[in-house]
């Protein structure tokens, strides 16, 4: 199913991987969200809910990741691309948090949400890990998790996933796609010059597969249990017209990650940038 919705160009500056560029949105409509603006399908709505609590405090994590190894990249070039990276995530936090404003407003489990995940994430998994692994094992994580949300935006700008979204839900959600994939390298990059670790490397990914996947499965499934309009025969429907989203998403996904363990990988490997560009102009 389709949502069809008129976009307002915006003239945004083209993607550039080599100098990203801090873009600062203004989207319209939102406050009026429906309570399932994905396809008129709760189980892909909250999926997407579930992303709008990680993110804000996510992107915030991932600033302190960098920004704590910034004194030691020389490169102007990385230096230059570490503050982009760092302006892109303060701006993808803030509109993500204006979302979380609009679930409270439909009554939505938010608060306990976000203290749930900043508590058991933030204050005790990460730095337990960094206890035992030291400081760069964030950025590792950082790095891993900037991976996936990376091959999620361009298999969703690929099949075009955004289309299914309300209003102007479908222009942050491929604004923040685009951007994912303009800046994709930074962390990586940043990890790689202060270490060159393998080990690290993959640690850092597997953790962050244990928490993109634990966190996003887990809010996801909150939302749908205290979401009174989704009954168990609601909750099946919505999940078996999901099934389609999976095909596409998942299959690649998992290739996409399994190619974080080569060796010789590097984020720039798997492209994606002109596919990006020629979202970004819709918006």
């Amino acid at each position: 199913m389709s949502v069809q919705t008129e976009t307002k160009k915006r003239n945004l500056k083209s993607i550039d991987a080599n100098s990203p560029t801090v873009r600062k949105m203004n989207f319209e409509g939102l406050e009026n969200l429906p309570d399932h603006y994905i396809a008129n399908n709760a189980y892909l709505t909250h999926n997407v809910n579930a992303y709008h609590v990680l993110f804000p405090e996510g992107e915030r994590f991932f600033i302190k990741s960098v920004k704590a190894f910034a004194d030691q990249v020389k490169d102007p070039g990385l230096a230059n691309r570490v503050k982009a990276f760092i302006g892109q995530e303060v701006q993808h936090g803030k509109e993500h948090e204006k979302i979380l404003e609009v679930l409270k407003g439909q009554n939505r489990p938010i608060n306990f949400m976000v203290k749930a995940y900043q508590w058991t994430a933030f204050s005790f998994f990460l730095p337990l890990f960094e206890f035992i692994f030291g400081k760069k094992l964030k950025l590792a994580v950082t790095a891993g998790l900037e991976h996936y949300t990376a091959s999620m935006a361009e298999i969703s700008i690929r099949h075009q996933l955004h289309e299914h979204a309300y209003g102007d839900m479908r222009n942050l959600l491929l604004w923040h796609a685009c951007e994912e994939i303009e800046h994709k390298s930074v962390a990586y990059d940043v990890l790689q010059t202060v270490s060159k670790s393998y080990f690290l490397r993959i640690l850092g990914f597997i953790i962050a597969s244990f928490m993109f996947w634990g966190y996003s499965i887990s809010f996801q499934h909150w939302f749908l249990l205290a979401d009174k309009k989704v009954g168990i025969r609601k909750y099946f429907q919505d999940l078996n017209a999901s099934r389609d989203f999976g095909r596409k998403l998942y299959p690649r996904l998992v290739k996409l990650s399994l190619l974080y363990f080569k060796k010789d990988f590097h984020p720039d490997q798997t492209g994606g940038y002109e596919l990006a560009n020629e979202a970004l102009i819709t918006i």
